[in-house]
This record gives structure tokens, C-alpha cells and sequence, in this order.
């Protein structure tokens, strides 16, 4: 591997160099020229394209961050200069060496687009909550997972980053909050260039353009798969003349944001351990002659105070390569991406690879005819223990500090117990070591597209494509013997589960095709657009598994190496298939009173025949208002625009076969005296009747921009109502099955977002201020019987899942107290958490339980802020969760849970002589008083403010780098993560469950360095 890795390091290196000698460069009288671009108000504009025109020669470059641009070129050529929003400019050199240009503006605000569904709009003229981000704004960090990108730039999509664990982030993607609570979830769809597609499979330099489609007006043209919002990504084109190479190159530094302060000291340990024994009702379990072995040693190899953490936590190097190739001649462009990432984890056990290769290519074949092809294809290999990285972290905090993971005898060997008197969880470093799984996965989206301009405005497209997956995990889990600490002797075997290899293939085969009319006719003062088309996809879903128990050694994983005793196999399929037909008609007068509905008419295979079309219709309506004559003397409004919309969206992800008896294998039947035979059963009743699920959402926005376009605004206000979810109906158990799927339950959102954006300049200095504000409000309407499940209520007039537990209003400080107060479930001790007794009967019981806030957050916000002086720039990011609240449990949060060494606040618990503490009386986790009470106690505040990023970049001009044929070099340090503000304790706070072990892979903290060169 580490010879593959060099060579494509070296091929890496070389590929510049070699495209370079492929370029066209101009022989005879040539002179090396350089300049600057600005726009009007004296601002530089970077990735400007510079084209040299030499007869039927083209050659060219793009100008650096600064707006700089060097090229060599014939005295008497002339150079044209273009940008997207702005005036083409061509320029005679006439001789020259530096000239300076100015591009003007073409309109900006009245010519932008932004992609939408099936097609773009002007940015004006957007009459539904659409909020868009260029790649220039979400490359500012540098990621192995581009839905990181996207936190707190967009307002109204909220990204969790719920674990730092390699390839394995858990990143949630929520648009306007938890809009339903059935088994068909609250994911948005994403869309890459036209094609439903895995946002996480793509390279985050290919990304050219992000747009979020939040309501019902701008998703319903996508219908039955758009009720959680729409994502629509589009990669990088390329550039129409010339060719454009970029090798960019980051390392990171990385290690835990946040770890848990264990108390590591064994003798501390013991004794505390001691002490919450009694307290909790037990007797001691260290004697004093053990605890005397470490408070007396001399040898602190063999008598220790390890801290696991230190051991299994490591600092690590993340290695990000990307080389671009783009450019284009006589109406074709194209673009090449090619990406590779090496991340290793910062808990030991875990690492990740990935490799990217994205191709685009659009050729007009003239003026009616142009055709074109987006092929994006990622291979990752991932290794981790077969646990999971919760059970590996557990498993490291509930080891004492008496011994470590190898035996002190110099052999080498795995350590099983160095603690002969309490048991501790499994070995983490022989984990580590010897049980990896690994997941090597393929994945390719690809499509085609034809557009044929039929007649003046009318034009015709076709697209089709395909999402395949293939994924192999092998689960090896080898015979690891393990030693005594202090004898040396052989103790057992590494807990491992089932010895032995299981293999599990999985593909999917996703095709996707539609067709569309597009009609587009400006008829005086009047414009009308008008779209319909037709789609069609397939999913289908395989997996096959073998498993054998016995092999002769660890070398060869293969089934085939494995003994035929007790080998197992299973397999299963499905699919699903959903028809479509859509349409969108828009109109504008004057570009100031504009009007949109959409309509899609769904059916899927999910449903009966007689409930399986779905119609979801949007309408929404927009009024510039800067556009009436009695504004028109404000000089200081460039635009302000109120809009609103209502429309209806489905939802069809819950199973495939949920109107359908299903039969299950696996049953035994005795029909006779002497024999049981294998059968089927039934698991669940069913309704063939049930019918989409549908949200209605209602939305009220306005924009607005001032002071020459350096200010712009923008506020949404929505209603969001979700009905006839489709949920497990409740039914009694002595039925015998489960419940059948049925329209049954109605969930309530409202919320804000707003965007606030200032940009100027200051003489040379130029800096960017920008910030996002959202907040949403949830709570069931209809719901039926109550639900309580562990420290959750759900429940009809209020919010889902919201927490239902005991409320506890202090410590008990004497026996007196506890006698003169409600009668508690167990029977508490001086230094036990005492309960509020909410309904007065002076008994503390069920009847207790409260509502308490914090399952979703009050509100979510973002600053964002840029700089550039001379070659100097300057960003930073910050990011809050303001209200969040997490209820966990057990290891690093509870002391003493599987003898996990407790945190350093322990210190500080109750005590006869310390009776003012905060924390009650230490206790080993599944003390009846605490461990059995869902309580505020474990209820802990997560809100917390990030410096997610911030970056500091200079680019360089010397005359070497036009020596060695490169237009721009930047240089750049960055750090993610740096610090948080939070008063949540010990581990990260951003996180995706809100009620779970305390436990959970840290986010990571990064200190990189990059360079990335424009050729």
C-alpha cells in the first residue's frame, strides 16, 4: 500500500509538469505579461479567465486571489478578458508588458441565476425560499465530507456533525427542523447535477454551486420525495477557452476537541471506589494491603497510574490531495477532478481512505444541438473496530489506571486483568490491534443529457443516469489469547464476540431518466416560462453474507481458508420504483410582479394500486417593490422584494411492501409427535388502504438589499404542518402481531430565518461580515395514545420526544430532611439527589415525571468573516446551538459505571464535611436512587459556541513562480475547532443524539497548513 501511495504521490507531482509541455505556448516574439483585474469600484476579482487569441490558437489563464495574472504572449496579440456577471473586455497589447483592466458589471443582481429544480432562475425573481451558496464561499475550509461545508452558511438547513470518526461522521442534515416522526425520516433529498445522488460520495473541491430548495413552492416540483427539503448540488463546469490546471495540498494536524479528566491516580481510585461501594450499599472491594502494593511502590512499571485515554487517544496526520484539470475550445468544455484523502483516526483502531475522480463535459454542437455527460465515481476503504467506535471508547474509559494494555513481563503480551477484584471491559489496544473490520466501498453517479433548442424559446432535454453501489465489509475476528498483569500467565481469550469472518456484499442499482419541454418567451413586458416533463426511477437493493468459525492462523481472511462446521449464509433483495410527471409555470411583468406554481403527480410502488398517486401543487408569488415608481428616488434601495407561498409535498420512504402481507422464513412448526418443520409466519397486520404522507407548508419572506449592494437581508417565516404520517399502529399485544403502517399522527413546525450580509472596502483593506439566525418551534397535534419510552414522552400538545423525567431539587443534607420530605421510590441516604413532588401527594412516583425543555434547540446561529489586504486574507467562522439538551448516561458521565475511573469534578461530590457540593454522594452507576431515576440530574445543557474555522492566506508573487509556469500560489494555515464555549462537561457537545450514552467519537481538533497552485 505504502509503495501504490508513493507512486501516486510521484504521478501527482509529475502530471503538472507534464501538461504544462502539452500546452500550446506561443514560440516567437514572446514577452511575459502581467496585470491586474479590478471591477469598477477598484475591488481585484479573482478567477477572472484571461484568454490569449493568436489566430486559431487559444491559450490562457485565470487571475489569482489578488486579481493578478501573468501569461506569455506575442507582442501584437490581444487578450479578452471574462467573468460571469460582468462585461467581456478585449485588449490589443500593442507591445506592452503590464496593462491594468477594469470589468463593469453587467446588471449583477438582474442577471444572476440560481439552479432550482429541473432548471435555473434568476436570482430576482425567486418567488420561494431558495438559498444558494457559490463554492467560493464554502471552500473556505478544507473537509473530507462536503455536507460539512455547509454548516451555518445556508439559514433554515441545520448540519449536526455527529461524530469525528473517519468516513463515518454521522452528519444529519435537517431542513427547518424534525418534520415528521414515521419511519420515512427527515433526510432531504439531494440532487447532484439533475440526479438524485450521495452528497457524501463527491470530492468537496467539485463542487461548484449549492442551492437549498426549504419550501413547499421551490420542492414540490420534486413531490413525493421532497418533504424534509431539497438539496441541489452542481459540480464545476469548465472554462470555455483555453486549459486550466490547480493542484491544491493540505496537511492536517488533529487531534480530540474535547476527553474526559480522569482521575488516573490508583491509589485515589481505589479508595474512591471504596467509598461509593458503601455509599451504594456494598462492601469494599480493594483491601488495604492491595491499595498499600501502589501507595508503597518503588516499581511503576508494575504498579502504575495509566491513563487509558492517553493510550488509545493519539494526534494524528490527514493528508488531502486534489489536482484540477480544466479548459475548452470551440464550444466545448470540460473538467477533470481527481482527489485522494488519507485520514487516520485520533482514537486508535480507526482510518480512512478515499479517492475521488469527478469528469464534466458540455459540447454545443451548434446552435440547436448540445450534449453532455457528469460522471463522479469515489472509492473508500475504511477500518474500524467491529464494535464501533462507541463500544471501542467505553470499553478504553472502563479500565483502572492499575495496569495497562501490555503485561510488564517484556513479552508483549495482551493484558487481560491487572485488577483481581472488579472486572473491567475488554482490552482496547489488543482491539485495536487484532479486530478490524473493514468496508471498502465503490460508488459511481453518472449521466447523460441531450438539449435540442426546438424552435425560438422552446427547447427540449433529456437526462439519464445511474447511481451504483458496491460495498464488501469483512468482519475478522481472530483467537487473541491474553495474559495475567501480574503472573504472566495466560488468563483467556480477547473478548471478540463469535470468532471467525463474516463477509457481507451489498449493491444497489439506481436508474433515473426524465425528459422535459421547456418554454421561455419574453412577449413586450411580459415573460412567461413554462416547464413539463415526465421522470421514471428504479431502486433495487442486494446483499449476500457468509460467515465460517475456524481458521487455521490470521493470515488468510478468505471464507474459503475457514473450516465448513457451522458456517451460515443469508441474502436478501428489494426494490421500488416511482413514475412522475411535473410541471412549472412561471410569469413576470415588468420583472416586478412575478408568480410560479408547480405541480408533480407521483406514483409509487409503495402503495396500493388505488392510493398510489400522490398530486402535490405549490404556488407562491413575489413583489419587487424597489421597482415602483415611488421608490425608484431612493438611491440607497437596490432591491426589496416581498414574497409568499403555500403548497403540499409527500413523503414515500417507509419500506417497501408496508400495504402487503409479508411472510417471514424461519418459523417452526410441530406437526407431528416427532418432528418440527421449517415455515413461514406473519409479523404484522396491514392496511392496504394507507396513503401518502403529505406536509402543507405555508411561508411568508422578504429580501431586500441597500447601500449600493454592500447590505442584503433576507427573513422567512413558516408554517409547517405534516399529516396522515405513516406510523406502526397501536394496537394491544395480546393480538399477536404488530401493528399495521397507517395514516395517523400530525406534526406542527413554525419557525425564522433570517441572513445578514455586509460587505466593503476600506482603502486596500476589503473585509465581509455575514451571519444566520434560525429558530423553529415543534409539538405534535395528533398523535393518539400516549407513549413513553426510557426518558421520553411522546404526546399529543407537545413537542416530539420531548424529555420526560423526575426533577431534582437538591441533595438530602440528613436523615431528618429525608424524613420530613415526600416519600422517595427507594430508600435514600444523606448525599442522594432528592425528587420535587409535582402533584403534591407526598409521594414520589411515576405520577412525578415532567416535561423538560431542551430536545431541540431554542435557536441555531453563524458569523462569518473576511478580510484581504494586499496579498493578505483573513476568514473566520463561528457556529452556535443555543438550548440543545442531551440526556446521558453510564460510561465517563456516571462514576464508576463498569469501573470506569470517575471525572475530576468527583472530587467535589457530597461528603458529611462538604455539604454545600453540587454533585451528590459518589456512587457506582446502577445505585437504585440515582442510576433507576430518569432525572434533570443527567439531563446536561449542550449549548455551545464554536470557532468552527479560520483561516489566514497570502499570495505569492515572485518572479520564480512565472519561471516555473505558475499563475497563482497560495499559501494558507488554518485551524478547525479551535475552542469552544460551553458548559457542557467533558466531551464534545456537538453530537446527533439527544438521549444516549454519554460516550461518543470527539469532534476533531485540526491544525493545517496548504498550499494550492494555479499552472
Amino acid at each position: 500500500m505504502k509503495t501504490r501511495i508513493r507512486i501516486l504521490c510521484t504521478w501527482l507531482l509529475l502530471l503538472p509538469s507534464i501538461l504544462l509541455q502539452a500546452i500550446p505556448w506561443q514560440s516567437s516574439q514572446q514577452v511575459e505579461v502581467s496585470g491586474q483585474v479590478k471591477d469598477s469600484k477598484g475591488n481585484p476579482l479573482p478567477g477572472v479567465t484571461v484568454t490569449l487569441t493568436n489566430g486559431e490558437r487559444k491559450t490562457g489563464t485565470q487571475t489569482d486571489p489578488s486579481g493578478r495574472f501573468h501569461i506569455s504572449a506575442p507582442t501584437n496579440a490581444t487578450l479578452q478578458f471574462s467573468f460571469v456577471g460582468y462585461k467581456p473586455v478585449s485588449i490589443p497589447l500593442n507591445g506592452r508588458k503590464q496593462i491594468s483592466v477594469t470589468l463593469t458589471e453587467t446588471a449583477t443582481e438582474l442577471t444572476d441565476v440560481v439552479v432550482v429544480g429541473y432548471g435555473t432562475q434568476k436570482k430576482v425573481n425567486l418567488t420561494g425560499a431558495v438559498v444558494t451558496a457559490t463554492a467560493e464561499e464554502l471552500n473556505k475550509r478544507v473537509v473530507t465530507n462536503p455536507a460539512s461545508l455547509l454548516q451555518g452558511r445556508l439559514p433554515g438547513l441545520n448540519v449536526v456533525e455527529g461524530s469525528g470518526e473517519p468516513g463515518n461522521e454521522a452528519i444529519a442534515l435537517r431542513v427547518r427542523g424534525v418534520g415528521t416522526f414515521s419511519g420515512a425520516g427527515n433526510d432531504p433529498l439531494v440532487i447532484i447535477d439533475g440526479i438524485p445522488g450521495n452528497l457524501g460520495a463527491i470530492n468537496p473541491n467539485d463542487i461548484g454551486s449549492v442551492s437549498v430548495l426549504k419550501d413547499a413552492a421551490s420542492a414540490a416540483i420534486y413531490g413525493a420525495r421532497a418533504a424534509n427539503g431539497v438539496i441541489l448540488v452542481t459540480t464545476k463546469k469548465g472554462a470555455k477557452e483555453g486549459l486550466h490546471l490547480e493542484y491544491s495540498y493540505n496537511l492536517g494536524i488533529t487531534s480530540a476537541t474535547r476527553l474526559p479528566s480522569l482521575i488516573t491516580n490508583s491509589v485515589e481510585y481505589m479508595e474512591l471506589y471504596n467509598q461509593a461501594l458503601q455509599h451504594s450499599g456494598q462492601a469494599k472491594a480493594y483491601p488495604d494491603d492491595f491499595i498499600n502494593l501502589y501507595r508503597n511502590a518503588t516499581d511503576k512499571v508494575k504498579y502504575p497510574d495509566v491513563n487509558w485515554l492517553d493510550i488509545i487517544f493519539r494526534t494524528v496526520y490527514t493528508h488531502n490531495h486534489y489536482l484540477n484539470v480544466s479548459g475548452g475550445r470551440n464550444g466545448t468544455t470540460y473538467n477533470v477532478g481527481l482527489g485522494y484523502i488519507d485520514q487516520p483516526g485520533t482514537m486508535k483502531g480507526f482510518e480512512f481512505k478515499k479517492y475521488t475522480l469527478q469528469f464534466n463535459l458540455n459540447s454545443e454542437v451548434n446552435k440547436r444541438l448540445t450534449f453532455g455527460a457528469n460522471v463522479n465515481f469515489n472509492y473508500g476503504d475504511r477500518r474500524f473496530p467491529r464494535q464501533g467506535s462507541q463500544d471501542q471508547f467505553l470499553a478504553t474509559l472502563s479500565q483502572a489506571p492499575m495496569y495497562g494494555p501490555i503485561v510488564p513481563d517484556g513479552s508483549g503480551h495482551y493484558t487481560y486483568r491487572g485488577d483481581p477484584y472488579v472486572y473491567h471491559n475488554k482490552n482496547p489496544v489488543a482491539i485495536a490491534d487484532n479486530v478490524q473490520a473493514t468496508d471498502r466501498s465503490y460508488y459511481v453517479q453518472s449521466n447523460l443529457f441531450v438539449n435540442v433548442k426546438l424552435l425560438d424559446g422552446l427547447s427540449w432535454e433529456t437526462r439519464g443516469g445511474f447511481n451504483f453501489s458496491f460495498q464488501q465489509i469483512k468482519d475478522f475476528r481472530p483467537v487473541v489469547p491474553q495474559y495475567d498483569w501480574f503472573t504472566g500467565a495466560f488468563a483467556t481469550y480477547l473478548d471478540v464476540g463469535e470468532k471467525g469472518l463474516q463477509v457481507t456484499n451489498g449493491n444497489t442499482i439506481y436508474p433515473v431518466v426524465y425528459t422535459q419541454l421547456t418554454y421561455d418567451k419574453q412577449l413586450g413586458s411580459h415573460h412567461i416560462k413554462l416547464l413539463g416533463g415526465a421522470q421514471q426511477e428504479y431502486y433495487k437493493e442486494d446483499s449476500l453474507a457468509g460467515y465460517r468459525r475456524d481458521f487455521p492462523g490470521t493470515t488468510l481472511r478468505e471464507l474459503e481458508a475457514g473450516g465448513t462446521d457451522g458456517q451460515r449464509t443469508g441474502g436478501t433483495a428489494y426494490e421500488w420504483a416511482l413514475r412522475s410527471f411535473y410541471g412549472r409555470v412561471n410569469y413576470d411583468y415588468k420583472d416586478k410582479y412575478l408568480f410560479e406554481a408547480n405541480m408533480r403527480y407521483d406514483g409509487s410502488s409503495r402503495f396500493a394500486n388505488d392510493t398510489r398517486w400522490g398530486f402535490f401543487p405549490s404556488f407562491s408569488a413575489g413583489w419587487r417593490v424597489a421597482q415602483e415608481p415611488f421608490l425608484k428616488s431612493a438611491s440607497w434601495l437596490n432591491d426589496l422584494k416581498l414574497r409568499a407561498s403555500w403548497g403540499k409535498l409527500g413523503n414515500q420512504n417507509i419500506g417497501n411492501y408496508p400495504y402487503q402481507n409479508v411472510l417471514k422464513l424461519g418459523a417452526n412448526y410441530p406437526l407431528d409427535n416427532s418432528a418440527v418443520y421449517l415455515g413461514t409466519q406473519r409479523q404484522a397486520l396491514v392496511d392496504q388502504n394507507i396513503r401518502w404522507e403529505t406536509t402543507r407548508v405555508f411561508d411568508i419572506g422578504v429580501d431586500f438589499t441597500v447601500l449600493d449592494n454592500r447590505l442584503t437581508f433576507n427573513a422567512d417565516w413558516y408554517d409547517k404542518k405534516t399529516y396522515d404520517i405513516l406510523r406502526t399502529a397501536q394496537v394491544p399485544g395480546w393480538i399477536g402481531l404488530n401493528g399495521p403502517v397507517i395514516n395517523g399522527g400530525t406534526m406542527h413546525n413554525t419557525g425564522w430565518e433570517f441572513g445578514l450580509r455586509y460587505q466593503d472596502k476600506i482603502g486596500e483593506l476589503e473585509y465581509g461580515i455575514g451571519a444566520n439566525f434560525q429558530t423553529f418551534r415543534n409539538k405534535l397535534t395528533k398523535f393518539g395514545a400516549r407513549e413513553i419510552g426510557g426518558n421520553n414522552i411522546r404526546e399529543e400538545g407537545h413537542p416530539y420526544n420531548t424529555f420526560y423525567i423526575y426533577d431534582v431539587v437538591g441533595i438530602f443534607q440528613s436523615q431528618e430532611e429525608i424524613q420530613s420530605s415526600p416519600t422517595q421510590p427507594f430508600n435514600p441516604k444523606p448525599g442522594d439527589l432528592k425528587y420535587r413532588d409535582v402533584n403534591g401527594d407526598k409521594v414520589i412516583d411515576s405520577k412525578d415525571r415532567t416535561y423538560a425543555d431542551g430536545a431541540y434547540p431554542d435557536f441555531t446561529y453563524s458569523l462569518n468573516l473576511n478580510g484581504a489586504w494586499k496579498n493578505f486574507d483573513l476568514s473566520a467562522f463561528f457556529y452556535g446551538v443555543q438550548g440543545q439538551k442531551f440526556y446521558v448516561t453510564g460510561w465517563g458521565i456516571e462514576p464508576f459505571a463498569q469501573s470506569t475511573p470517575p471525572t475530576t469534578e468527583w472530587r467535589n461530590a457530597w461528603t458529611p464535611q462538604n455539604t454545600s457540593a453540587s454533585l451528590p454522594a459518589i456512587y457506582v452507576q446502577g445505585y437504585g436512587p440515582i442510576s433507576n431515576m430518569p432525572s434533570t440530574f443527567l439531563l446536561k445543557d449542550a449549548s455551545f459556541l464554536r470557532l468552527k474555522n479560520v483561516q489566514l492566506g497570502y499570495n505569492l508573487q515572485a518572479p520564480w513562480l512565472k519561471n516555473a509556469g505558475i499563475s497563482a500560489l497560495r499559501v494558507y494555515f488554518a485551524g478547525d475547532n479551535l475552542f469552544t464555549i460551553t458548559n457542557y462537561p467533558s466531551l464534545d457537545p456537538e453530537r446527533g443524539d439527544g438521549s444516549t450514552r454519554f460516550v461518543n467519537y470527539p469532534q476533531n481538533k485540526i491544525y493545517s497548513f496548504g498550499a494550492r497552485a494555479t499552472f
